[in-house]
């Protein structure tokens, strides 16, 4: 597999968006950190652990075509070789539904590899609705 380097976690998580959004498996591959200690979280999934069961499962998604997907960055923590954003997506469905999660990526940074989607979970978001907002559960 061709190595490609991203120079900061910002660059990782754009071709991992780009990824999602034309459906590009290889360039998926690349994005996630090769390492055990991987984990992925599909919405309302079970957890996924290691580089070779996210990219099946990613290969599985993007063989259906991707979807067209927008994300904005809430926040950004960088300490050392970790960084840490918070994003909320929104994926438009094939029926023209439009569902909202809240992802948490952390980053790798590897001098040899550059940085890469170590953990991704993503979480469903309920129905923006007009009013104040709900008490949280925590």
């Amino acid at each position: 597999m061709a190595m490609t380097l991203y120079d900061t976690a910002d660059e990782a998580e754009a071709a991992f968006y780009a990824a999602f959004s034309s459906a590009d498996l290889e360039t998926m591959k690349r994005v996630w950190a090769a390492s055990p200690h991987a984990v992925c979280v599909h919405p309302m999934a079970a957890p996924l652990y290691g580089h070779a069961a996210i990219v099946e499962s990613w290969a599985g998604i993007l063989a259906k075509g991707g979807g067209h997907i927008s994300h904005k960055t809430l926040y950004r923590r960088s300490e050392g070789s970790l960084a840490i954003h918070g994003v909320e997506e929104r994926l438009l469905l094939p029926q023209g539904v439009e569902a909202r999660m809240h992802a948490t990526h952390v980053y790798a940074h590897d001098p040899a590899t550059g940085w890469k989607l170590l953990i991704h979970h993503a979480s469903p978001l309920p129905a923006e609705a007009p009013g104040k907002p709900q008490a949280s559960l925590h």
